[in-house]
């Protein structure tokens, strides 16, 4: 746990937590530019397990047959899916979140509120809450949104019964070990949010490509704009208790989930964030039985789906097609559509009491 700052800050009253120290809000302009993205994407506010309510934007198209659930990075925001959901949503059904402390979510000030277990077993219910029997279920991930995506696969798979499906997996800015943390996440919180403009700018540098930085086309002016306001929309309480708490499945973990679930790896061909070689070394992992392809997007950096929506999408595209059309073993189809769970958290326990990774 985070240790108590006395006397160290004229910000908050002697003797309480830092973590009650909130950050500097966004900018007028910037608040401006969130208003007419979360305008697009509407959500509703949705607790999926006791203690835990998400922002969920869903688009349910009674009579689809196949749900595409989106998954964003770390310390991200749905509103990075805006052009991957209007595509999945021509003939889908479309859900995305914005995971614990993040976007529209709640934030609470509580260290554990961030481990990833809690995410994991956050994505697990929202899982379980949009599965339905007989319809396809692609999960669409980003940076440490896979890691999150994986472990719920892999602990699906190995329930018995099995958990609820899932059918494909599309993971963009992968990586097979997360990164070490930064030390600059073991500063005081109250410096981090006085540090925040320069470390959302350190992170835009990395993140965005340089022809997304000189602003070459329309989709990567208008990221160019709504990246400086997601990130100042963050509490650097939830960003350090984040990062801190960052993990991944086991090599094993994502090798069974690579024997049973076809999938799909992008990766930003500049990225300096998660070198395509790392997503490269995960891509190995997960060849291991179910059909695995990896591709990069030329000309774009760790916000790939932002940066060239149009090329991201035909890949995209084409693989919801080809998930849908894969056959499905007899067999498993049969173990999977009687393990699909009712809307309670009392038939998600099997997620819920997976140890701790902290």
């Amino acid at each position: 746990r985070p240790p108590t700052w006395r006397n160290h800050s004229p910000c908050i009253a002697l003797g309480q937590p830092l973590c009650r120290h909130r950050s500097m809000p966004p900018s007028s302009d910037q608040l401006a530019v969130l208003d007419a993205a979360h305008e697009a994407l509407p959500v509703e506010l949705v607790e999926v397990r006791p203690g835990r309510t998400l922002a969920i934007h869903s688009q349910p198209r009674p009579g689809a047959e196949q749900t595409v659930l989106f998954v964003h990075g770390s310390c991200g925001s749905l509103l990075q899916w805006k052009d991957q959901i209007a595509l999945a949503a021509k003939e889908r059904a479309v859900v995305a979140f914005d995971t614990f402390g993040c976007g529209r979510s709640p934030k609470p000030p509580e260290w554990d509120a961030y481990s990833f277990a809690e995410l994991r077993d956050d994505l697990a219910a929202v899982l379980a809450r949009f599965s339905v029997p007989g319809r396809t279920m692609v999960v669409v991930a980003h940076s440490a949104g896979c890691s999150l995506a994986l472990a719920v696969a892999a602990a699906s798979l190995a329930s018995t019964p099995p958990g609820p499906p899932i059918d494909g997996l599309c993971l963009m800015g992968a990586f097979a070990e997360p990164p070490r943390v930064p030390s600059i996440f073991y500063l005081p919180t109250f410096v981090l949010s006085l540090m925040q403009p320069r470390l959302s700018a350190g992170f835009e540098a990395l993140a965005l490509h340089a022809d997304t930085r000189a602003g070459k086309t329309a989709a990567r002016r208008y990221l160019l704009g709504l990246a400086p306001a997601v990130n100042a929309a963050n509490d650097m309480f939830m960003c350090k208790a984040y990062y801190r708490q960052l993990s991944a499945p086991s090599k094993e973990e994502i090798q069974s989930v690579g024997a049973e679930v076809p999938c799909l790896l992008i990766a930003g061909e500049d990225d300096a964030l998660v070198p395509p070689e790392s997503t490269a070394e995960l891509h190995a992992l997960l060849s291991s039985g179910a059909p695995s392809e990896m591709h990069s997007v030329r000309a774009t950096s760790h916000q790939l789906m932002q940066e060239d929506p149009e090329a991201v999408n035909a890949l995209l595209g084409a693989f919801l097609q080809s998930v849908y059309a894969r056959p499905k073993p007899k067999k498993t189809a049969k173990a999977r559509a009687s393990a699909v769970p009712d809307k309670s958290f009392a038939s998600q326990t099997r997620f819920s009491s997976l140890p701790s990774e902290e």
